[in-house]
């Protein structure tokens, strides 16, 4: 029995290992696109305040700074569904495409507002696909059952002293539900999601509005 609950503890944790760091992985990268959407919507801001079409200008002013607010609102695992939020993300590209150029400085920052907006519309389908990338059914499904069977083991295995028994089964427990916990988490973007999901783009609105 001891030779069998080694095997299932040891393929117990590198499934646990590897979802854990896959998930890691994800909620890490949606963190580095977040900060380079953000970082794109203020260059690309700050280029077209330079811009002859104030008309134009105050448009954009005024959809970014709504989108900027409403992001911080929705769920990541949520964010593929938010049609609205979507919108108003179209509308700065119908904005910025409408804009009128008088003269060679306002081509030349057109260019520059038009690349900036690329960069954010990339990173922002990047983090749409990867909001999309869950921890798969049948990797739940594992942890669970190992898990399971682990905990039963020990506590079908006879340990001669009682409490040392229900110790170890205790701490198992406590361990496995903490796996569990940090996995779900990063699954739904809820680890620190106030510091690194939504603080770029509330940020960007405090720009937006201290102009």
């Amino acid at each position: 029995m001891s030779l069998f609950l080694t095997v299932v503890s040891l393929i117990y944790g590198l499934i646990a290992a590897f979802t854990i760091n896959n998930a890691w992985e994800r909620f890490s990268k949606i963190r580095d696109a977040v900060a380079e959407e953000t970082n794109s919507l203020v260059t690309m801001y700050i280029f077209a305040k330079q811009l002859s079409d104030k008309i134009a200008f105050k448009k954009l002013k005024e959809t970014l700074s709504e989108y900027t607010q409403e992001v911080p609102t929705i769920e990541r695992h949520e964010y593929w569904a938010s049609e609205k939020t979507h919108k108003k993300f179209r509308t700065l590209i119908k904005i910025v495409s409408e804009i009128k150029l008088k003269n060679q400085k306002d081509i030349e920052l057109f260019d520059e507002v038009g690349e900036e907006l690329r960069d954010a519309a990339a990173t922002r389908n990047a983090q749409l696909v990867l909001a999309q990338t869950r921890v798969p059914k049948l990797q739940w499904a594992l942890n669970i059952l190992l898990s399971a069977i682990l905990i039963i083991g020990l506590v079908l295995v006879a340990i001669p002293n009682y409490i040392l028994s229900i110790f170890i089964v205790s701490v198992m427990v406590a361990a496995v539900l903490m796996i569990f916990v940090v996995i779900y988490e990063l699954d739904y973007m809820k680890m620190a999601e106030e510091e690194i999901s939504n603080e770029p783009y509330r940020q960007v609105t405090r720009i937006i509005k201290s102009e």
